[in-house]
């Protein structure tokens, strides 16, 4: 009766492994490319109308962003210069877009042509963009780094 309470009590423990293992492989978001594509709508939608609660809350706390001008940002930089700076984006399209996941992190890469204003004047913007998004500990997609470049002309 011995053996037979310790292979009831060695099945129980397998079981109880197989169950949790599998529960947390199905609990773990998996990116794809539908939701990078909505992030990056809403991240610029964000920008667009200077929504310093979405910017927050789809940017990393260690958020790096860069410039095409060379000017790297933090979140508290970007959010700031966003919502407060003389720079405004009325309109923002994204061409020759490209993205590649690899677990939980995805990258993008196009090309933005936007219409903004600086200091109240009309201005174009046509750069190179790439952009990290990663999944966060809670399974929220954010964006972790984003480095512009300048075109050639």
């Amino acid at each position: 009766m011995g053996k037979i309470r310790i292979s009831k009590q060695i099945i129980l423990f397998i079981g109880v492994i197989a169950i949790t293992s599998c529960a947390s492989s199905t609990d773990q978001k998996q990116l794809d490319k539908e939701m990078v594509l909505q992030t990056l709508k809403k991240f610029d939608d964000a920008v667009i109308a200077r929504d310093e609660v979405t910017l927050k809350a789809i940017t990393a706390t260690n958020l790096s962003y860069g410039h095409s001008s060379g000017k790297i940002q933090d979140k508290a930089e970007f959010v700031d210069d966003v919502v407060n700076g003389s720079f405004q984006f009325v309109s923002i399209t994204n061409d020759n877009q490209s993205v590649n996941i690899s677990e939980n992190v995805a990258i993008v890469r196009h090309i933005l042509s936007a219409d903004a204003t600086n200091a109240g004047q009309p201005a174009k913007v046509h750069i190179g963009i790439i952009m990290v998004f990663q999944l966060d500990e809670n399974d929220k997609m954010v964006l972790l780094a984003r480095q512009a470049y300048r075109l050639p002309s």
